[in-house]
């Protein structure tokens, strides 16, 4: 762990039969040492067998309902931490998605703690026109929310409590993407807050590089690879 920052990661999971996989378990242990603190949410059940893998390996287990997706599990995790966030300098939100770590984190986290920025994603999205989810609009440039990392200054901000406090439900997956993760960045950038990210689709050959690219991405030193390109 840094010594000079003090990293919380809550990581999210869904199994409809309550386990843990051991890629999950993988990328918990990963993490690890990059965390002072690390907290699992678990959407749904967990079964005795999910709870013994993931006892060793974090520092807190929050069991909760399965709706809202991982964005309503990032929400409770806020709630349940409530002012324990003081202790902390970046908060990271994450969750199952992802196969890692492939190549190691630290380099990653060296590199974007030298940032200046607010918050940072692992990778992005370019902004699109009319926005392909409803072929009209625009889609919004966006940190993909799979891997966003706050520091403090947001974090403790109004802006940041009046989000999550205001944040609409969301029964179905295209909610989740409409509602929070194409919107989420362009809403911190105009409340003033600066983002950065550590693998910009501007410096690869399409839009969306984590699903179209991973092998790039991989070559440049990317932890992670997204789970979506193996059933997309």
């Amino acid at each position: 762990v840094d010594p000079d920052r003090r990293r919380l990661i809550v990581y999210v999971i869904w199994d409809r039969r309550g386990d843990v996989e051991d890629y999950v378990s993988h990328a918990l242990g990963g993490l690890r040492e990059h965390a002072a603190h690390l907290l699992v949410v678990v959407n749904g059940e967990l079964s005795e067998a999910g709870r013994a893998a993931l006892e060793p390996l974090v520092d807190e287990i929050l069991v909760r309902e399965n709706r809202g997706f991982d964005i309503w599990g990032h929400k409770d995790a806020l709630d349940h931490l409530g002012s324990r966030l003081n202790d902390f300098d970046e908060l990271i939100l994450t969750n199952d998605t992802w196969f890692g770590p492939i190549r190691p984190h630290g380099p990653v986290f060296e590199r974007m703690d030298a940032s200046p920025a607010d918050f940072w994603g692992m990778t992005d999205h370019a902004r699109e026109e009319p926005n392909p989810f409803t072929g009209e609009g625009v889609l919004f440039y966006h940190l993909q929310s799979f891997w966003i990392a706050v520091r403090r200054g947001m974090f403790l901000s109004p802006q940041w409590q009046a989000y999550w406090k205001n944040l609409p439900e969301m029964p179905g997956y295209f909610d989740a993407v409409l509602q929070h993760e194409t919107v989420f960045t362009e809403h911190f950038a105009e409340a003033g807050f600066s983002h950065d990210v550590a693998f910009p689709s501007a410096e690869y050959p399409t839009d969306h590089p984590a699903l179209f690219n991973p092998d790039l991405l991989l070559r440049d030193g990317c932890p992670l690879l997204k789970r979506r390109p193996f059933f997309h």
